[in-house]
């Protein structure tokens, strides 16, 4: 019998993104288990998926004999395929151990490091298919196995109903709401706090439910601009409780964010607000894309940690108007846009 072993160990966004993989082997190999080697931080991101049999998860201060006594217990499963998505110094010792005197299929996902080197430094803009769509990056390699790239359907990101039942007890604003994440991990891939004011003002019949982390603190100023139908969650839930949210709303808006991906991989209306990031473009039809293609220094990095050259700092998200936004917003939800 078949039996694959997927190795992504993080971050939030890359482990969303690699969701699809176990329903796409499964379709090749109906019988297979899929077991998934995952840190114990991110556990909870495919816990619960249904086509994956086991996860395997680790303390980040295993330590490199902690890995290796792990990678050779691992033996004992004696899997038929392994699939290398991370791609790093640790699931490379991992893949060695599993590979020892060992018949295994192993596939790695590639993180092209030269034809990354000559898109952003060399901007030899052809290097990759642009947009690029995180998920077929990590289907398109087991497509060896499979025969074609196939995305399996939404949703791929899966928790318990009672998680969704807490998560909707928690909004007391009016619903349907949009789900509205105004930080993101690197300052140049956030749309201005303004932006989002005002974009709260142009919709002035819809509710809002803001997401986010602890440190989000900004966040609470929305409120003030209508209490009644702007609520601040950011810091008040866990991650999976956040995905819960995004699941219920009848819009997701969001720069390039795990909680993008999540809305993504759960099939949940959004639109993704692109600015500097190449990698962060969601992939199903249920997302929908805003972005300005007149700057040719657009897209700068990986993930919007590089350095603004532009004299007005993130110009590719600032020349993304509240006005297109909400527009685009009134279309998704059936309604008029506003003028």
């Amino acid at each position: 019998m078949e039996k694959l072993l997927v190795i992504r160990f993080g971050s939030i966004g890359d482990v969303i993104q690699c969701l699809g993989v176990p329903q796409a082997y499964k379709m090749k190999f109906p019988n297979a288990e899929v077991h998934w080697l995952v840190k114990q931080d991110f556990r909870f991101l495919i816990e619960y998926h249904p086509q994956i049999t086991k996860v395997l998860s680790f303390d980040r201060e295993i330590g490199f004999w902690g890995l290796l006594r792990l990678a050779w217990g691992l033996r004992a499963e004696q899997y038929s395929h392994v699939y290398d998505a991370h791609n790093n110094i640790r699931s490379k010792i991992v893949v060695k151990v599993l590979k020892i005197f060992r018949s295994v299929e192993i596939l790695t996902r590639s993180k092209e490091r030269w034809k990354r080197f000559r898109y952003f430094k060399l901007k030899k803009r052809g290097e990759f298919i642009m947009p690029f769509r995180g998920q077929y990056s990590y289907l398109r390699p087991i497509a060896q196995w499979l025969g074609k790239t196939y995305v399996p359907p939404a949703p791929q990101l899966f928790f318990p109903e009672e998680t969704s039942e807490f998560a909707l007890r928690k909004i007391t604003v009016p619903k349907p709401y949009i789900a509205m994440v105004p930080s993101a991990a690197w300052t140049m891939k956030r749309w201005p706090q303004e932006y989002w004011a005002k974009l709260i003002e142009l919709m002035p019949n819809v509710s809002f439910v803001i997401l986010g982390g602890p440190l989000d603190s900004f966040c609470e100023k929305y409120v003030q601009l209508d209490s009644k139908r702007v609520q601040n969650l950011a810091g008040k839930l866990t991650l999976i409780e956040s995905c819960a949210v995004l699941k219920n709303a009848a819009l997701t808006i969001s720069g390039d964010t795990g909680l993008l991906h999540a809305a993504d991989q759960l099939g949940a209306p959004a639109i993704a607000l692109i600015g500097p990031s190449a990698f962060g473009y969601p992939t199903r039809p249920s997302s929908h894309i805003i972005e300005v293609n007149h700057l040719p220094c657009k897209p700068c990095s990986k993930d919007g940690s590089g350095k603004c050259i532009q004299s007005t700092f993130r110009l590719c998200m600032v020349d993304i108007s509240p006005s297109l936004v909400a527009k685009k917003a009134m279309e998704i939800l059936g309604a008029t846009a506003p003028s």
